[in-house]
């Protein structure tokens, strides 16, 4: 513990915000590519060729963006400043939350019963609803469900607990959970369940905050993408060369040691380079929500159709160019869909605000001067995003327990 002595007392300075917008926007492609990808590095792993290294590659590439989707929610979520009343902040939580997870549950189990697996009569439904996973993506929505349940007593730690405490309590949570996810992989033993599943993501959850304010110097940009690029390669490596028939199944988990580092390393720099500009990501992002929600209903018939792909521009295509377009397409839909009365509450707006609204403050304008790092500008107050990390006003995805991909 002797690390933690040497950390100030009290919090950073507060910075904008506005950089989650363009991030997130960033994070759900790397995500729909995850998904993209997944069945690809499944299939291709015994020719070994270079369309699985290329595909080993990219997924490994877009592992942190879970992580950080988590941890942007507990950035906004464990704010003192935007606190409310337990009662209060948790009704909200219900419509932005509640609701897509029990509406979304159902789509996807008739989804993957009608038409990805109508012949199997090894999977119960109801099984998989109480492991909490019971689709490709939908974990995340448990996940984040039971963060939100605690987020009131978490809060009390950003409001009362010295920045000591809050780097102890968030270390110590990520620990445990690292911990957790290696007993459980490599021996077997134990295994996530509805009542559990936030439990490991409660450290990414508690650094989020802690990291929020956090604006790293050039020297520290360098150090983080050197350490973000060293992690993601030896999660590749390790996915391709490590030990058992699926050697990349415990790299790739977001609690595995290099996609922790990649994590931390890919916040910070989202942060770093994301301060002003990108209006185009602003204006995108919150859609984030919606894609996560729908891009599975896209992704496997189209997959399906298209066939997996054997060569290096086959994966770059499914890597690349289709998590864009189902991005797009995903968002075109949720435009249309917000507008039909009923649809917005299964897309998380259950308040006032629509998808496509984007915040007057959302997009930081171009200083004239040089805006030192931590400054907060006037016209760069802290945006009010989802603070459920993915859209308008928060979530997010990406990893496969009891994947279909």
């Amino acid at each position: 513990m002797a690390p933690l002595d040497r950390i100030p007392t009290e919090n950073p300075p507060p910075t904008s915000t506005a950089w989650m917008n363009p991030a997130r926007t960033i994070a759900i492609i790397a995500v729909v590519a995850i998904h993209s990808l997944g069945t690809v590095v499944e299939e291709n792993f015994a020719g070994m060729g270079p369309d699985w290294w290329l595909a080993n590659a990219i997924d490994s590439a877009c592992r942190w963006s879970v992580p950080v989707f988590i941890m942007i929610s507990g950035a906004l979520a464990l704010d003192p400043d935007r606190g409310s009343k337990p009662r209060k902040f948790l009704s909200k939580r219900v419509w932005r939350i509640g609701i897509p997870l029990v509406f979304w549950t159902v789509v996807y189990v008739l989804f993957r019963r009608c038409y990805l697996q109508p012949d199997d009569e090894t999977w119960n439904p109801g099984i998989a609803i109480l492991t909490g996973s019971p689709f490709v993506q939908l974990y995340f929505l448990y996940v984040l469900a039971g963060l939100t349940l605690l987020t009131p007593f978490f809060r009390l730690l950003s409001l009362h607990g010295s920045r000591r405490l809050q780097w102890g309590t968030g270390l110590i949570f990520l620990g445990i959970g690292m911990v957790d996810q290696w007993v459980s992989m490599i021996f077997d033993v134990g295994e996530a369940n509805i009542a559990t599943r936030f439990l490991p993501m409660a450290g990414f959850y508690i650094l989020g905050w802690v990291l929020r304010d956090i604006v790293l110097s050039v020297r520290g940009a360098v150090l983080a993408w050197a350490s973000l690029i060293v992690a993601i390669a030896g999660t590749a490596v390790w996915a391709g060369l490590g030990p058992g028939e699926k050697p990349w199944l415990f790299p790739y988990e977001y609690l595995a040691p290099g996609v922790v580092i990649a994590s931390m390393s890919a916040y910070l720099l989202l942060h770093f380079h994301m301060r002003a500009g990108f209006g185009l990501l602003h204006r995108f992002y919150p859609y984030s929500f919606s894609v996560f929600l729908l891009h599975p209903l896209l992704l496997y018939p189209v997959r399906n159709s298209m066939g997996l792909p054997t060569t290096v521009p086959g994966v770059l295509l499914h890597a690349v160019i289709m998590p864009i377009a189902y991005a797009i397409v995903c968002a075109v839909i949720t435009w249309l869909a917000v507008k039909i009365p009923g649809f917005r509450a299964v897309f998380g707006e259950g308040g006032p605000r629509h998808p496509h609204f984007r915040p007057s403050n959302a997009r930081p304008s171009t200083p004239t001067t040089p805006i030192e790092p931590g400054t907060v500008r006037p016209d760069q107050g802290r945006s009010r995003p989802i603070d459920i990390g993915l859209g308008p006003e928060d979530t997010a995805p990406g990893r496969e327990p009891n994947s279909v991909d």
